[in-house]
């Protein structure tokens, strides 16, 4: 997916992860965010619970200020813990841990992140690549 202002991309992306999730039976959130962790678009589809959203995003904006996946921060908070706990002061957001975020990549360059809540820690994370297939598409 080239064309379309950034705004049209996340929503047709957050629409590609719902679509992957209602395919494998699971109803969950979807937060696509820029690089500084603003919301570009939230969805969350029927039946998934409220509070799913609120953790899509912040998985998405992990991701996006990390450059990883957000399960792979798992490594840090367990050796140095303080260094999420400092980042998240900088970043005004608790960054976490939880499976399912992944850096938004244009040319190589980190511009934006992905975010699935609602179900298995994989699934979540294999909506979100559902997500980043319709971005690069």
């Amino acid at each position: 997916m080239t064309q379309g202002t950034g705004q049209e991309r996340a929503t047709a992306a957050a629409v590609a992860a719902l679509q992957h999730a209602r395919t494998i039976g699971v109803r969950v959130s979807v937060a696509l965010v820029d690089l500084a962790g603003h919301e570009l678009v939230v969805v969350r589809d029927d039946g998934a619970p409220g509070f799913t959203a609120g953790i899509a995003r912040r998985k998405a904006a992990t991701a996006a200020a990390f450059n990883r996946p957000s399960a792979e921060l798992r490594d840090v908070q367990e050796r140095r813990p303080e260094v999420l706990e400092v980042a998240g002061e900088q970043l005004r957001f608790r960054p976490t841990t939880l499976g399912g975020g992944l850096p938004w990549l244009l040319d190589g360059q980190v511009v934006g992140g992905v975010g699935v809540s609602g179900a298995t820690p994989e699934q979540d994370t294999e909506c979100a690549e559902a997500a980043l297939a319709a971005l690069a598409g």
